[in-house]
């Protein structure tokens, strides 16, 4: 059995705002949920061999109209509905 006691912590957080999107540089707000939940976001860190660097920290985040134009050719979609 699993006993839990409640307490109160005070402590600061951080809260997204918006994204710029790193092509364009449209700038989206978190309270535009739809376009902000459409915001593509890659981020990795380069392997060995890596076109960008061993140990290379790479970011990108698009908007989707940007990621559309450059990858859209390129992605595959299918609907996952009821």
């Amino acid at each position: 059995m699993k006993t839990y006691k409640r307490e109160i912590v005070e402590r600061e957080i951080h809260t997204l705002e918006s994204i710029a999107c790193d092509v364009c540089k449209k700038v989206i707000q978190n309270k535009d949920f739809v376009e902000f939940d459409e915001i593509v976001s890659i981020e990795f860190i380069g392997g060995y061999g890596s076109v960008f660097g061993d140990g290379e920290q790479v970011s990108i985040d698009m908007c989707q109209d940007c990621f559309k134009e450059i990858l859209g050719e390129f992605v595959t979609t299918f609907y996952v509905g009821d």
